[in-house]
């Protein structure tokens, strides 16, 4: 299973392109912060495609508070004729969790001491009914 969650904020405005296809794609960087580590956070490279991309292009900036969910993609290349590895977050699904003029004023990431929780969004699970039972099925 490849399942990643984050919450964390922008690192820079995030990039919205164009491939070949005309697809739209979006780089963008989170700092999330370390549990348990004051002020230490990770790094995180994100991509994200299609309409998500364009609403990330279009409504998120530098210092955004925002929850991802996704998976890691290993990426091999060569440069300058060396191997090397990269990691990306490719994005699912993506929450805003500030309003939108409550992280312009961030000027940048300025790390948290507590990890919030994104709200979820999945949809309630049915609950099976316990039965109780004492003779086995063999």
């Amino acid at each position: 299973m490849n399942v990643v969650v984050l919450v964390g904020r922008l690192t820079r405005d995030p990039e919205l392109k164009f491939g070949q296809s005309g697809k739209a794609y979006s780089r963008f960087s989170l700092a999330v912060d370390r549990p348990f580590s004051k002020g230490e956070a990770d790094f995180i490279n994100c991509v994200a495609f299609g309409k998500t991309a364009e609403l990330i292009g279009e409504y998120l900036r530098k210092g955004r508070k925002v929850g991802v969910n996704g998976r890691l993609q290993m990426n091999r290349f060569e440069m300058n004729g060396e191997k090397r590895t990269s990691y990306d977050v490719l994005v699912e699904a993506i929450e805003f969790l500030e309003s939108k003029g409550s992280g312009d004023s961030m000027g940048g990431y300025e790390p948290e001491y507590s990890s919030p929780t994104p709200k979820s969004s999945a949809k309630e699970v049915e609950e099976i009914p316990y039965e109780d039972d004492d003779e086995f099925p063999f």
